[in-house]
């Protein structure tokens, strides 16, 4: 059986539900396929900050990922809302508020003021009777309040499923066949079901999963890049909620640490450490990152007991449109190979602008919604969400 759709959506990531989103709301008739768990790879490994660029600016300059990213917390806001372009209505809210915390020498401080000014008041330097209780009395300020909030990325990627659930399926790749067009399309796809997908156009939004889709096609001018990561996580049983970045003597364009806290399934607590120690981290052993993050924090908070806490790290690519020098995008990437999209978000607050950027290509390539019935695939069921990093170690 052929099913003919307007758009089919590989990657159950943030972006490609929130593109599913977007895309259903415009009158297109649309689906999304995905391999293993909603959210699996970048999406549930994030730290859920959706934040306003304030951490590309510790340099004291405006760059072009400041700029791109500048009023994402507030587009954010609105659809938490349920006033925006997506309802996330529902989706839980970890911290209203993230903050900087530059540590002891005048030049972390300078750091930090010149990049308090670089986002033009979007950043409030905070009085110590308003500090939160984990800074209260055992630090000295200056401390920096920013626009940024932090999801529970599970609590997201439901929403947003369950928004679109009669239209998402889980596939087994090794049970399906891609019948490739010229110049790195796609002419059908057969799935394990026995149906057979067409569309007029296919979006991959799989993170490092584009480079399945990239070996078989062989699109030109379509090529992707890895930056890795180790990530931290501490697991312990302190009280107070921490969401701070922690600025170091470097004038760089990465906080020396990146702190959100999450809850645990076995009731725990855990702090998932990011910024400089994580980047820096691909070069160590995962007993001499560990070891450098228990320093790390006995350095910086020695008024806590991470005696009883236990360490874990994992590693994690980001996955992105390749650049020249290697480095980070400023912004989200769409790149055509025929009559499949490529897109990669760079950050997880960019998917908004990922999926407007897509809607505005598909218009300018004249692919407008048809008429008739979304028909259902049979026999697919709905992936279910990927288990945080925290609560699989």
């Amino acid at each position: 059986m052929i099913l003919n759709k307007d758009i089919v959506i590989f990657g159950g990531g943030i972006a490609g539900l929130w593109l599913l989103d977007r895309l259903r709301s415009a009158g297109y008739q649309a689906v999304l396929l995905e391999q293993t768990a909603l959210g699996h790879g970048q999406s549930i490994a994030s730290q859920g900050m959706i934040h306003g660029g304030m951490k590309y600016a510790l340099a004291g300059a405006l760059t072009g990922a400041t700029e791109a990213i500048a009023d994402m917390p507030r587009q954010w806001r609105l659809c938490l809302e349920g006033k925006g372009e997506v309802d996330l209505r529902g989706t839980r809210l970890l911290s209203d508020a993230y903050y900087m915390w530059p540590r002891n020498s005048l030049r972390s401080r300078f750091s930090a003021f010149l990049g308090s000014k670089a986002v033009r008041g979007r950043v409030d330097s905070v009085d110590e009777a308003d500090y939160p209780a984990f800074f209260r009395g055992n630090i000295n300020g200056p401390l920096y309040r920013l626009q940024d909030i932090v999801l529970d990325v599970p609590s997201l990627l439901q929403t947003l499923a369950t928004r679109n659930r009669e239209w998402i399926y889980q596939i087994d790749w090794s049970r399906c066949q891609i019948e490739s067009a010229a110049a790195g399309g796609i002419k059908a796809l057969q799935l394990q079901n026995g149906q057979q997908l067409q569309a007029q156009r296919f979006i991959c939004t799989s993170g490092e999963g584009a480079e399945f889709f990239l070996q078989r096609l062989q699109p030109a001018n379509v090529a992707m890049q890895r930056r890795p990561l180790q990530m931290v996580v501490v697991k312990h049983q302190l009280r107070e909620p921490l969401y701070v970045h922690c600025v170091s003597d470097q004038l760089t364009a990465t906080p020396e640490l990146t702190i959100t806290t999450h809850p645990c399934q076995d009731g725990s607590t855990a702090w998932y450490l990011g910024g400089e120690l994580a980047e820096s981290g691909v070069q160590r052993s995962v007993d001499q990152q560990l070891q450098h993050a228990r320093l790390m924090l006995a350095s910086m908070f020695p008024w806590c007991d991470f005696s009883k806490a236990s360490f874990h790290s994992f590693p994690i690519n980001r996955a992105e449109a390749r650049q020249p020098d290697g480095k980070r995008p400023d912004q989200s990437s769409l790149l055509v190979g025929a009559n499949l999209l490529y897109c990669w978000p760079t950050k997880l607050t960019l998917a908004p602008n990922l999926a407007t950027s897509v809607l505005e290509q598909l218009r300018a390539q004249s692919v407008l919604p048809t008429a008739g019935t979304n028909v259902p695939l049979d026999g697919l069921s709905c992936p279910p969400v990927a288990t945080t990093p925290w609560d699989a170690c």
